[in-house]
């Protein structure tokens, strides 16, 4: 089998689609699938739609001599992918891991309701036609890949039929940094400075004898205040499924969260988190403050974190994916 990866990010940029596709062109080859990449963002120096029709030859260029192409986000790199595919013959697979318009109507366009409610509201002209785009996209793969079944459950509002979706959870990594916890009570939140991850309302929390650290971090610095951090928090409105979670997981952190979106798949109240609502100031200082002075309660967090990351560590992703994508060539 021949894969043409169409990301919208490749190292050495950070994110989810960046490390998943770097993951992918290493260990395919080792199982026998032939990979190509293609990066979106290799062509951003260019105009907006310039890049996104240059980003559409190149994947025509490249996927003449695969069997599939399979993108990584349903907008910037699914609709020209799809287009080539169609104009190719090829098939095509997307794997989605959020909800683009929802994402960029929150960030550019005024929308105010996290995704549960965003999903049944008419917004703009630009916030309709995003929905249009990501909706044909993932309507018209022959295959769409989710990693949580949070996201499965959004895909049926958008009129994906079920049989063409596959839950893939994603594997944990644990961090290279064992777990050295400071003298000092670090509170640690990390990830995209974006408006649904609630580092706002974290900073504004006044937690005596604790130092609070959110922001975006390099590797390096994520793995170094992860490893040595009190407690881990994830003030969060919407996750489609939280590697950071597992991670702090894995390292047997006492964690503090949300149940937003693919959460609920992962974290029980009290056996390997403490559940808090989404915002809520007063109360995630009382869960702090309680979790500090409770060393019990942290031991038994702990216990069941690491009992929870053990059972995504076993998921083999790999394979997982590479059958979807065989069965679809077939």
């Amino acid at each position: 089998m021949r894969v043409l990866i169409a990301t919208g990010i490749y190292p050495p940029d950070v994110g989810g689609p960046a490390s998943y596709s770097a993951l992918l062109e290493k260990e395919f080859p080792k199982r026998g699938v032939q990979v190509k990449v293609l990066s979106f963002g290799w062509f951003l120096a260019y105009p907006k739609v310039l890049r996104h029709f240059l980003y559409f030859l190149k994947v025509i260029k490249l996927g003449r001599d695969c069997d599939i192409i399979y993108a990584q986000d349903p907008v910037s790199v699914g609709l020209p992918a799809i287009l080539a595919s169609k104009f190719l013959g090829k098939k095509f697979a997307i794997k989605i891991v959020g909800d683009y318009a929802w994402e960029q109507g929150v960030q550019r366009f005024g929308v105010k309701e996290l995704l549960d409610e965003f999903l049944d509201k008419k917004y703009g002209f630009a916030v309709e036609f995003l929905k249009k785009i990501e909706r044909y996209v993932a309507r018209n793969s022959s295959a769409v890949i989710v990693p949580s079944n949070y996201l499965a459950q959004v895909l049926g509002k958008w009129g994906v039929s079920f049989w063409k979706i596959s839950v893939i959870y994603n594997t944990v990594s644990v961090p290279a940094s064992p777990r050295n916890r400071a003298k000092e009570n670090i509170l640690f939140s990390a990830g995209r400075d974006v408006p649904w991850k609630g580092f706002e309302m974290l900073r504004k929390l006044d937690i005596p004898g604790a130092k609070i650290i959110t922001g975006s971090f390099s590797k390096e610095k994520y793995e170094k205040f992860l490893s040595s951090c009190a407690i881990f928090l994830l003030n969060t409105g919407y996750e489609g499924f939280s590697h950071q979670i597992l991670e702090a997981m894995s390292l047997g952190l006492p964690i503090i969260t949300t149940n937003a979106g693919g959460n609920k798949e992962i974290v029980e109240n009290e056996k390997n988190a403490l559940v808090v609502e989404y915002n809520n100031k007063e109360a995630w200082r009382e869960a702090i403050i309680m979790l500090l002075k409770n060393p019990k309660l942290q031991e038994t967090i702990s216990k069941g974190a690491k009992e929870t990351a053990k059972k995504f560590l076993d998921i083999d992703m790999i394979d997982k994916t590479i059958k979807i994508l065989e069965d679809i060539i077939l």
